[in-house]
């Protein structure tokens, strides 16, 4: 038909899809030369691939499923991204075309995503990457649909696609059998799935509608494809993990822990990837993995390698307490109380677990329970300075500051420089009024730690509220100003000091609080600061947020809820 062959003719013109795809992958491709340089022309490393998106089976089978369309889009040099783009240059506006731009979009990313379950199902352990997968989908369509389409074409028009198409694959598929670094399983995966959409779904005539029932049956089809495809490709890959598996060694380790105690965090979740990729199920490497997640504060991923950890130890109170730890920082309260119970049942003398307990009863506002784990820790610890201090802390939420400020006085006497103490006592003189006090343990704080530490800041503000109180503007001033100075003006707490020193207003400080922890922090210094001036109608609704919706693992919870106790009273 001549419209047919009019259509082919344009064959030069780049198409919306086609453009928009070959301009995502030069400008993924140019990503990796500003952050590489040379390297990502010549050939990138494996590490540079993994960290742009490209595949690799137990990765993206384990969790990273984003890697099955990601590595379509990252290309190892610049030579396998010029030719997978030329090729799609001239094949893609054909294609797109004669089927329309929707579902060229859809079928290619179909295909490129059959093309990684092929390239995993042959090997999980190989890095894969480049658009060819889906490039060779569009060579199966292309080809299913001229096969399927040959009484609309002229015979030369049809001998001269079908052999280019076949001598192209034949050249590329040769070279694949018979060099390394081609992967030949993707490319026959995306080419059998091209080959497949050309089947289930109809291509765009002229005079017929664009979307036909056949499309919705066929991408019905094709979703059920890739969702039993993940399936089998995700079981055969957790199979061939396990079949790989070796016994780690106390060698192994030094590595990671030497990391760990150096800090260097990320380097160490990374070795301990490679640790865990030839040994899934070492319950030891995903603890140290779990440290690693926690000090670098994502507790979610912490709680899911201890979790890997507990199914090898599944009652060794340590790393029942670590995941306790871990529910309690993301406000699974209940959840925590559960594995809090069970580390008590391990071990039932050890008082970590007890002020465990006792802190997530208090969040849970049962503080009778939790002083009388409190109570326990004690007995079962007396030289234990977090032991006392925990104490004191459930005294002063029971409005107990006398014996509150035993427990801290005694716990800093086993160990003088426990901030937890300093604090705990810094708070308590607050809730007796005793401002004087209080000031002079802010100073005896700063003492210790020093203006440039993470506690300082809230030192600094404790003893500015209480020098309000005492009407010591001169000296509150001076220390408000002195501390703006040294303490880094781009951290918080900064905002609440500046407040402190009349710098900006409440509705200013509440706009830098962004996020529940901060604003939590911010409501309750600024009601005190507000209470220092008189102005208890102004602090009630602040005090009263923090109680509703503060984070419950906050000391300014605590000193919240132990002012509510003691108004109470």
């Amino acid at each position: 038909m001549e419209s047919d062959s009019k259509k082919e003719s344009k064959s030069g013109y780049i198409t919306p899809a086609t453009g928009a795809l070959i301009a995502v992958n030069i400008m993924v491709f140019a990503a990796m030369a500003v952050f590489t340089g040379s390297e990502a022309v010549t050939g990138p490393s494996n590490q540079v691939l993994i960290n742009f998106g490209a595949d690799q089976g137990v990765r993206a089978m384990n969790g990273e499923y984003w890697r099955i369309i990601t590595n379509t889009f990252v290309h190892i040099g610049l030579l396998h991204c010029f030719m997978n783009m030329w090729v799609l240059g001239q094949l893609g506006p054909n294609v797109e075309r004669q089927f329309g731009s929707s579902k060229f979009t859809i079928t290619y990313f179909f295909t490129g995503i059959i093309a990684s379950y092929a390239s995993i199902y042959s090997n999980p352990l190989k890095t894969s990457a480049g658009a060819s997968g889906a490039v060779f989908g569009m060579l199966g369509l292309w080809m299913g649909f001229l096969i399927a389409n040959r009484s609309r074409y002229q015979v030369d028009f049809l001998k001269s696609h079908m052999t280019s198409l076949f001598v192209f694959l034949a050249y590329v598929l040769y070279k694949g059998f018979t060099q390394n670094g081609i992967d030949n399983a993707a490319h026959l995966g995306g080419l059998a799935a091209g080959f497949l959409c050309s089947v289930l779904i109809a291509p765009n005539f002229e005079g017929e509608p664009k979307w036909k029932k056949r499309d919705f049956f066929g991408l019905s089809l094709l979703v059920a494809l890739l969702v039993g495809g993940f399936y089998l490709v995700h079981e055969h890959t957790q199979t061939f993990i396990k079949s790989q598996s070796v016994a780690l060694t106390p060698e192994d380790f030094k590595g990671p822990t030497a990391l760990l105690k150096s800090n260097k965090l990320q380097e160490a979740v990374k070795l301990l990837d490679v640790l865990l990729q030839k040994s899934p199920n070492d319950g030891w490497a995903h603890y140290l993995r779990a440290l690693a997640y926690a000090n670098l504060r994502d507790d979610k991923k912490a709680l899911a390698d201890i979790d890997e950890t507990l199914k090898v130890w599944p009652d060794k109170a340590s790393f029942l307490q670590f995941k306790t730890e871990r529910l309690v920082n993301l406000g699974r309260f209940r959840e925590a109380l559960q594995f809090a119970d069970k580390a008590i049942s391990a071990a039932p003398n050890d008082s970590r677990s007890y002020m465990m307990r006792s802190s997530i009863y208090d969040r849970l506002d049962d503080v009778s329970k939790s002083l009388e784990d409190s109570m326990e820790a004690v007995r079962l610890a007396p030289n234990n300075a977090d032991a006392f201090s925990h104490r004191g802390y459930s005294y002063m939420n029971l409005g107990l500051c006398d014996d509150a400020l035993k427990d801290f006085s005694t716990a800093l006497k086993l160990d003088p420089n426990l901030v937890g103490a300093m604090n705990g006592r810094m708070f308590a003189y607050f809730m007796q009024a005793d401002y004087i006090e209080c000031d002079r343990q802010c100073m005896e704080t700063l003492a210790k730690v020093g203006m440039k530490d993470q506690y300082a800041p809230y030192a600094v503000i404790m003893s500015a509220i209480c020098r309000k109180q005492l009407g010591h503007e001169p000296e509150r001033i001076a220390l408000v100003t002195q501390s703006a100075q040294m303490i880094d003006p781009e951290k918080w707490p900064y905002p609440i000091i500046r407040y402190l020193a009349g710098q900006i207003g409440v509705d200013a400080v509440f706009r830098f609080a962004t996020d529940n922890d901060k604003m939590t922090e911010a409501k309750t210094y600024v009601a005190f600061d507000l209470l220092a001036s008189n102005k208890a109608a102004e602090a009630s609704p602040m005090i009263l947020w923090v109680k509703e919706h503060g984070n419950k693992t906050f000391n300014e919870y605590d000193l919240v809820s132990a002012l509510l106790n003691r108004m109470k009273k």
